[in-house]
């Protein structure tokens, strides 16, 4: 896909009318430019402005920038993608991981551990720099850990990996509320991206959930309290 998109590519992320996007575009105050007579977006600018304002859309709004970016990723928006994903990598329960710092650190090494990228320290500064730009942490407690732009990445495989810790540690979360629960997102496919970020948004928003996986002790637990949450997700329709 181009590094650029017009409202019509942003349209079909959010699963809404072109009028709609136009209006909801001019408001996210993103630097456009002209290209061949047709207004675009940096691709990237898009995807972060997307992942800062899912926590904000309704539960129906939600509900159709998942489906919609899935339908456009060639996915079934009524699968269990999370739970597939995350049964294909890992569940980690790092002791050590108290600050940012570290647990950045540990997350790079866990991906070139499962054989997604190469470098750490590269995968390292992508993620420090998108929590530079606007932390990627929840209201909720969990974040959203993904690069800046993952295009600066050799990304060898896509990877979506859940990290819990024993103890919640300042993140830049809003409010000064700290953060547990991390999901790093590795995802080229910038359908595919959104549509993880849309699905996961629409998992945490059940606090029971949250407070359920952080009580989590092994894979196979936290992997079963995420199906669940999944299934519940995808017959509530827009009522997640």
């Amino acid at each position: 896909m181009s590094v650029f998109l017009s409202e019509t590519d942003i349209a079909r992320f959010l699963g809404q009318s072109l009028p709609d996007t136009r209006k909801a575009m001019k408001s996210s105050k993103l630097k456009s430019i002209n290209r061949q007579g047709q207004k675009v977006y940096p691709r990237e600018d898009v995807l972060n402005w997307l992942a800062e304002n899912f926590t904000s859309l309704t539960s129906e709004r939600l509900m159709r920038a998942d489906h919609s970016s899935a339908d456009n990723a060639g996915l079934d928006p009524f699968s269990c993608g999370i739970t597939q994903l995350l049964s294909q990598s890992e569940v980690c329960f790092p002791d050590k991981a108290s600050t940012k710092s570290s647990v950045l650190r540990f997350i790079s090494n866990k991906a070139v551990e499962r054989g997604a990228v190469y470098d750490t320290a590269e995968l390292r500064e992508q993620l420090e720099q998108r929590e530079m730009v606007i932390s990627t942490a929840l209201k909720c407690g969990a974040a959203l850990v993904h690069p800046l732009d993952i295009r600066q990445l050799y990304v060898e495989r896509e990877l979506l990996l859940l990290i819990i810790l024993p103890h919640p540690i300042p993140f830049g979360g809003p409010g000064g509320r700290l953060t547990s629960l991390f999901f790093l997102l590795l995802f080229p496919d910038p359908h595919r991206h959104v549509h993880i970020l849309a699905r996961l948004n629409r998992l945490l928003r059940s606090n029971d959930f949250i407070e359920r996986i952080l009580s989590a002790v092994s894979h196979k637990e936290a992997l079963d309290m995420v199906y669940r949450r999944e299934l519940d997700v995808i017959s509530s329709g827009g009522k997640s």
